[in-house]
C-alpha cells in the first residue's frame, strides 16, 4: 500500500501541505472515505439509515428503497474546497468531482421490490507533498504527488416480507487505481535525480444488508411516526496489482510486482427517524467501520484506527397541494461528527461539520437537490495540519412512471 513508503515520512520531515486539489491526509490508507448516501442525506448531517423515502434514492441503504413508486434516476456532482494550514502557512485547493449515479426500478409496489444499480465514489486521494532528507551525507528533496481512489458499483434489491418491515441487500464491486509520482531531486548540481511512478490497481467485492421497521404504532399510537433501521457491510478482500516505473537521466526500469492483498473491514450502522405531523422529520445515525482489524499482506495498516460517525438532522417537508413555489421546497439542516480512520503519530484525526440543503421542484416529479456543508478536520499540532472544508453537492432526480398499471376508461 502507499503507506508502506509514504507520507508518514513527509509529516515527520515537515513541509507537508495540501495540493493537487486535496489534503495531505489523503496520502494515508486508501484516501478519504466518501460517505455519501444521497444529497438529501448530506443536508441532514449524513443521516438516512432509518429514513424511508418515496422520492430520494439512498444508495447505501437498500431497505429504504421499498417505497419508491416511480423509476428514479439520480445523478450528481460535488464541489470541495479545502484550506490546509500548518504553523506558518496555508494553501487553498478546490476541485469538482462526480458524486455518483443511481437508477431505481420498481418491480412490485405491493411487495416493495425495487431494483437499484449505480456507481459512487468510495475513496478519494489527492495530495502534493515535499520534504528534505539526506543519506550518506548527500542532501536531496522528494516531491510526491498522489491521485486516484476507489469506486463502488452496486446492484441491489429491496423487499417487504412483513407489514412495516423492509429489507434490502446490494452486491458491491470496489475498484480503482491509485497513482503516485515520487520525484527525487538532488541537493547539488553534481547529483542525479529520478522519478518513481507507482500504479496501484485495486478490486474486490462485499455485500450490504439492511433493514427498516416502522410498526411501532402497534405498541403505542405516539410511536407510529417512528422508524428504525440498521445497516451492515461485510469485509472486502481486495486484490492489488502494483506497477512501478523508475526513470532517471540514464535509464528507465519497469517492475510489475506480484499481486498483493488487503482488507476493507466490516462496517455497520443504526439509525432512527421520527416524523412530526406532515411537515417535519428528525433523524439520527451512528455508524462505524473496524479499520483497526484491516490488514495489508497479513500485517496491520499503519496510521489507521477504527472509525465512527454520528449525525443528526431535520427536514421540513413540502406543503401538500401548495400553490406557492416556496411552499413546495424541502429545507434541511444537520450536524455530523466523524472520528476518521486516520491516526497520525498517535494523534486521532477528527472532523465535524454543519450541513444544510434544499430540494427544489421541477417539472412533474423531477427534483433538483442541493447540499451545503462547512467542516473542520485535524489540528495544527507538531507537524500535523488543519483542514477547513467547504462542500457543495448537487443532484438531479428524474422520475418516470414505468411498470405502473393505468386505469382503463
Amino acid at each position: 500500500m502507499r503507506t508502506a513508503l509514504s507520507l508518514t515520512i513527509c509529516f515527520l520531515m515537515a513541509s507537508a501541505y495540501a495540493g493537487n486539489g486535496g489534503s495531505a491526509y489523503t496520502s494515508f490508507g486508501i484516501g478519504d472515505l466518501r460517505f455519501f448516501p444521497s444529497t438529501r442525506s448530506a443536508g441532514m448531517g449524513y443521516t438516512g439509515i432509518g429514513v424511508p423515502s418515496s422520492i430520494h434514492v439512498n444508495s447505501l441503504v437498500p431497505a429504504s428503497w421499498t417505497r419508491l413508486n416511480r423509476v428514479r434516476v439520480e445523478a450528481g456532482g460535488l464541489y470541495e474546497g479545502i484550506n490546509t494550514a500548518e504553523a506558518n502557512k496555508s494553501l487553498y485547493q478546490a476541485r469538482g468531482l462526480f458524486n455518483g449515479v443511481s437508477i431505481a426500478i420498481p418491480i412490485s409496489q405491493t411487495h416493495g421490490i425495487v431494483f437499484v444499480g449505480g456507481f459512487a465514489p468510495y475513496s478519494f486521494s489527492a495530495y502534493n507533498t515535499s520534504f528534505e532528507n539526506a543519506q550518506d551525507s548527500v542532501a536531496y528533496s522528494i516531491n510526491e504527488i498522489g491521485s486516484g481512489g476507489l469506486t463502488r458499483a452496486h446492484l441491489g434489491l429491496s423487499y417487504v416480507p412483513l407489514d412495516d418491515l423492509s429489507v434490502g441487500a446490494s452486491l458491491n464491486y470496489l475498484f480503482g487505481t491509485m497513482k503516485v509520482q515520487r520525484q527525487f531531486i538532488p541537493g547539488n548540481t553534481g547529483g542525479s535525480g529520478g522519478t518513481l511512478f507507482i500504479d496501484e490497481i485495486d478490486r474486490g467485492v462485499n455485500l450490504t444488508l439492511s433493514g427498516m421497521y416502522n410498526g411501532f404504532g402497534n405498541i403505542a399510537e405516539p410511536l407510529r411516526p417512528l422508524s428504525l433501521g440498521f445497516l451492515i457491510t461485510t469485509q472486502a478482500n481486495m486484490s492489488m496489482d502494483l506497477n512501478n516505473r523508475l526513470t532517471t537521466d540514464a535509464y528507465t526500469d519497469t517492475v510489475s510486482e506480484q499481486a498483493k492483498r488487503f482488507t476493507i473491514p466490516l462496517a455497520y450502522g443504526f439509525g432512527a427517524a421520527y416524523q412530526f405531523g406532515d411537515r417535519w422529520i428528525v433523524a439520527a445515525d451512528y455508524s462505524a467501520q473496524l479499520w483497526g482489524n484491516a490488514k495489508f499482506d497479513g500485517q496491520p495498516f499503519t496510521d489507521i484506527r477504527n472509525s465512527s460517525r454520528f449525525g443528526i438532522g431535520a427536514e421540513k417537508l413540502p406543503l401538500r397541494d401548495a400553490t406557492r413555489w416556496l411552499d413546495r421546497v424541502a429545507y434541511r439542516v444537520g450536524f455530523s461528527y466523524n472520528a476518521t480512520y486516520y491516526k497520525i503519530f498517535g494523534e486521532p484525526i477528527n472532523e465535524w461539520s454543519v450541513t444544510g440543503g434544499f430540494t427544489f421542484p421541477l417539472v412533474g416529479e423531477n427534483r433538483l437537490n442541493v447540499g451545503i456543508e462547512y467542516g473542520e478536520r485535524g489540528i495544527k499540532k507538531n507537524v500535523l495540519v488543519k483542514d477547513n472544508i467547504v462542500r457543495v453537492s448537487m443532484s438531479l432526480t428524474i422520475a418516470e412512471p414505468w411498470f405502473i398499471r393505468m386505469e382503463e376508461e
